[in-house]
């Protein structure tokens, strides 16, 4: 009595599925790469404060031109009186970035754009007052175009 070949193959693939099963239920480590970043921590800013003076935070403020092709252009960008450095524009419209270790309390942050030519006024001015928190470890301050986000 011959058993017929597809018969065996059923039963080959079975058994083939059912050892995957069951190595996937011993196995430690996630099953799929993908599993593991699913649920990674994306925090990349510091994990306890300041050496040497815990009183201050750091903040880091990024300058970007506006994405799009006919948007506003970042002349000059003010942080606590002090000026940020801005280069000549990337290919993603970066310009240019500042660093600064500062205690808590309230500063401003005041940025210039040149809009379009066609715009009027050319030049337009913008300020935002940045609270700094003792419980803050790490500000972020992102100014693109006219828009600016602190996080």
């Amino acid at each position: 009595m011959d058993t017929p070949k597809w018969l065996l193959t059923v039963i080959l693939s079975g058994v083939f599925l059912a050892s995957f099963s069951v190595a996937h239920l011993f196995q430690r480590t996630a099953p799929f790469a993908t599993d593991s970043l699913l649920a990674a921590n994306t925090y990349l800013g510091p994990q306890k404060p300041v050496v040497g003076n815990p009183q201050l935070v750091r903040i880091e403020v990024l300058v970007r031109d506006s994405v799009e092709s006919d948007g506003v252009q970042i002349k000059k960008v003010t942080f606590n009186s002090t000026d940020i450095p801005l280069h000549p524009r990337d290919v993603y419209g970066n310009r240019g970035a500042g660093s600064f270790q500062l205690a808590p309390g309230k500063y401003k942050l005041r940025w210039t754009v040149n809009r379009d030519h066609f715009a009027w006024p050319r030049n337009a001015s913008f300020e935002e007052e940045v609270n700094v928190s003792p419980r803050d470890l790490w500000l972020q301050i992102s100014i693109e175009g006219d828009k600016a986000s602190i996080r």
